[in-house]
């Protein structure tokens, strides 16, 4: 692998398993339900946040239109926004790592200069940082819903170069889990890119990443070998 300077990591299911996070979130609110029912929310969640990275719905929209379209699917009468109020109550205290990552991150900084780039709402993701301890080793942080405008968008890197100095593109690698959002933006700002496999699926879009990886302890050998 070539020497980058500056490495530009997602935070979600890249460093922090949010999947963990949020699925204790819902089995803490809906204790009565079963895994069918998470795989459902997440269905409905992940089409919610697509439309939103692509500039169809606001963020307020998407905070209730997830459990709204769920409870219709489920034919359950809940409270969207009460519902979306106890589960981000739960999802800020308790951020997760996924395994290996805090030292990874830890052992990255004799070698490289790291940001975060996360396309998360600021409510949440700025106690989820703090109480990581994310937020004290990693130099710069960017979050979507802070600057208005999300991965990939161009403008969303543009702010993030700004602020880390604006380095040459060949010398900054994105690392992330989504290859509509990471890995198309940073294919599309002329970056390298690492696409963390999280889900350990199929790459069925026409994005190809520099490098990919299904487990940190490969990502650990790729950086700092």
């Amino acid at each position: 692998m070539k020497r980058y300077d500056w490495l530009l990591f997602d935070l979600d299911n890249t460093l922090l398993d949010f999947n963990a996070s949020s699925r204790v979130a819902f089995f803490s609110i809906f204790p009565e339900l079963v895994d069918a029912d998470y795989v459902l929310y997440r269905e409905f969640n992940h089409a919610v946040w697509v439309a939103f990275e692509n500039g169809h719905i606001t963020k307020e929209v998407l905070k209730l239109k997830r459990w709204s379209d769920f409870f219709e699917a489920k034919g359950m009468d809940a409270d969207p926004r009460q519902v979306n109020d106890q589960y981000f109550e739960h999802i800020k205290m308790h951020p997760l790592y996924i395994e290996g990552a805090y030292q990874l991150i830890k052992d990255l900084l004799e070698t490289y200069r790291l940001c975060i780039i996360t396309n998360g709402l600021s409510e949440v993701q700025t106690s989820r940082l703090e109480l990581s301890g994310i937020n004290s080793l990693i130099e710069h942080i960017v979050i979507s819903d802070t600057i208005g405008v999300a991965k990939p968008e161009e403008a969303f890197f543009d702010h993030t170069f700004e602020l880390i100095g604006r380095p040459m593109r060949e010398d900054v690698l994105v690392i992330g889990d989504t290859l509509t959002s990471d890995i198309r933006g940073g294919i599309e700002y002329g970056t390298d890119t690492c696409w963390y496999n999280y889900y350990k699926g199929e790459n069925e879009t026409t994005y190809r990443p520099t490098y990919v990886v299904k487990e940190i302890q490969e990502l650990r050998r790729l950086l700092l070998r």
